[in-house]
Parts: structure tokens; C-alpha cells; sequence
């Protein structure tokens, strides 16, 4: 995978300027890893690849708004519960469940998705 494409990608979705991307690229790291920890598909073509590119992005926009939702109240670890004062799913949790239906040839979506239990 291109990780300057996903970066340039993840800079799209969240609004930043690419130049401050670089402060993210942890949570670009792990949206990666994540992503390549869910494909289920061998032997991907060059636009399987771009596919998961996008996905990475977009799970890597989901990460960090999260990290800078406003709306959320309380967090808590042991039974993982997140208080949000916001009506319904964000729109990077609406983009995410978008771009993963439609890669369900790709990943598998049996896995441990985070926000959601």
C-alpha cells in the first residue's frame, strides 16, 4: 500500500491541511495495520489495492475524529462505553460502514470494529 496516498487521502476526508497530516501518522499506522488485518482476499489487482488504500483513510478519519469529538462525554475502558451528546453516527462512522459494505469482496467484517459492539 501507498502511504502517501492514504495520507493525501485521510488529509481529504478530515479537512486538514496535508502538511499537519504528518501529526497523525500514528493513527494512520494503525488504521493500516487494521485494515490489512481484516482483507480476506489473495491475490489483490492494482485497484483491490487502491480499494484498500481509500479504506485505510477512511478508517484513519474515522480514528481521528474520534480523538477530536467534542460530543463525547465519558469514555470507559472496562466494558468499552462511549457517552456522546450527538444524535446518531458521525460522518466518518457513516463514510466507514459506506466504503466497507462496499469492499465486503475485500475484508471481513467479523472482526472487532472499534465504536461498535
Amino acid at each position: 500500500m501507498n502511504i502517501a496516498n492514504i495520507t493525501k487521502r485521510f488529509a481529504l476526508y478530515s479537512g486538514i491541511d496535508g502538511t499537519e497530516a504528518y501529526k497523525w501518522k500514528s493513527i494512520i499506522d494503525d488504521a493500516v495495520v487494521y485494515v490489512n488485518s481484516i482483507v480476506t482476499k489473495g491475490n489483490l489487482s492494482e485497484d483491490d489495492e487502491l480499494r484498500l488504500e481509500n479504506l485505510c483513510a477512511v478508517y484513519a478519519f474515522k480514528l481521528y475524529s474520534l480523538c477530536n469529538d467534542d460530543s463525547i462525554s465519558s469514555f470507559s475502558a472496562g466494558d468499552l462505553k462511549i457517552s456522546s451528546s450527538a444524535d446518531g453516527e458521525s460522518r466518518a462512522e457513516k463514510l466507514w460502514r459506506e466504503y466497507a459494505d462496499k469492499s465486503q469482496d475485500l475484508i471481513g467484517r467479523e472482526k472487532f470494529l472499534l465504536g461498535v459492539i
